[in-house]
């Protein structure tokens, strides 16, 4: 694995700003969640995976409502409302 040193700044409000090349190659998307992990001075973000919730918040964005109803009723009758799913 090649890593990339990038310096950058903490906002007045405690936010810093993952630069786009960054997420680019990651796979960063608005909405995504990260798993904020530090132990002595490091601080290490992982990208979570996704799970059927959030995929289903992605399909009504995306589609319809008729859509994501279907998605959610099919989700509720597998009884995996909450399970992982593998990227």
């Amino acid at each position: 694995m090649i890593s990339e040193t990038e310096i950058i700044e903490v906002d007045e409000k405690g936010k810093i700003e993952i630069p786009c090349k960054v997420r680019e190659k990651i796979g960063i998307y608005p909405h995504d969640k990260l798993i904020l992990d530090y132990k002595n001075n490091t601080l290490i973000l992982t990208k979570q995976k996704r799970s059927v919730f959030d995929l289903q918040l992605k399909e009504v964005a995306v589609g319809t409502l008729k859509n994501a109803l279907i998605f959610e009723r099919n989700i509720n009758k597998a009884g995996k409302k909450d399970m992982p799913v593998k990227e």
